[in-house]
């Protein structure tokens, strides 16, 4: 991870139908004479050009995502801030959604059956969410490294880090900590192509995926508020 200057260029040369308009300061469009004239003395191509050298920025992508439990699967019915209708909660509860209470008031809490393939498909959808680069003209892959899991929110910043190296400034070292207390830390096998790390599995995102699920299910969604 770090910061470096480079040179960046427009190349469109590959393309033997790229066509280029030439405009003057009025936005006329100027003929092939005019724009030799313009090119004489200077880089003669207009599908290639080299642009001023700037900050480029090359490191690891961190996400972080927090899923409250109390809101999930239910939706308030409190009369002072409606968020339904009368009509939508009456259809809600004949199609068996449960009359309940949570932090925030009354609600509707989803029924066991839609939660749980709910779940199934919240937890794949977090596992297998990706990036594109758009640095690459074809296809570039961004792979997961590690993902980290715990109930404590102050501890997933600390799992997956950066460390400001010591020789360079403009650098900094990934971290991944797989010794943190109540964090399940799932590292990838091309981690170790960035990271020193040593709890790399070639089945991580599937137990990643499996830890969600387990957690989701596992909390009580009808009685958030029974001792």
């Amino acid at each position: 991870m770090g910061l470096e200057k480079e040179a960046g260029s427009f190349d469109r040369s590959e393309r033997p139908n790229n066509r280029v308009i030439v405009r003057d300061e009025k936005g006329k469009q100027l003929s092939n004479e005019e724009i030799v004239a313009v090119l004489d003395g200077k880089d003669r191509s207009l599908s290639r050009k080299w642009l001023n050298a700037s900050d480029r920025v090359a490191g690891l992508f961190v996400m972080d995502i927090a899923i409250d439990l109390r809101r999930l699967f239910s939706v308030g019915i409190n009369s002072f801030e409606p968020e339904m209708s009368d009509s939508t909660i009456e259809k809600l509860k004949s199609e068996g959604w449960i009359e309940s209470v949570n932090v925030f008031g009354t609600c509707l809490v989803a029924p066991r059956g839609l939660r749980e393939m709910w779940i199934r498909g919240l937890a794949k959808a977090i596992i297998d969410w990706r990036i594109t680069s758009n640095q690459s003209r074809t296809f570039s892959l961004m792979d997961t490294l590690a993902i980290s899991i715990s109930e404590n929110a102050n501890l997933i910043s600390g799992s997956i880090r950066a460390k400001l190296s010591e020789e360079d400034s403009k650098k900094a070292d990934p971290i991944i900590d797989e010794s943190l207390k109540n964090v399940d830390t799932f590292i990838t096998l091309q981690a170790g192509g960035f990271i020193q790390t040593k709890g790399e599995t070639a089945d991580a995102l599937e137990k990643a995926e499996q830890k969600l699920i387990d957690l989701l299910t596992a909390f009580d969604y009808e009685n958030q508020l029974v001792n």
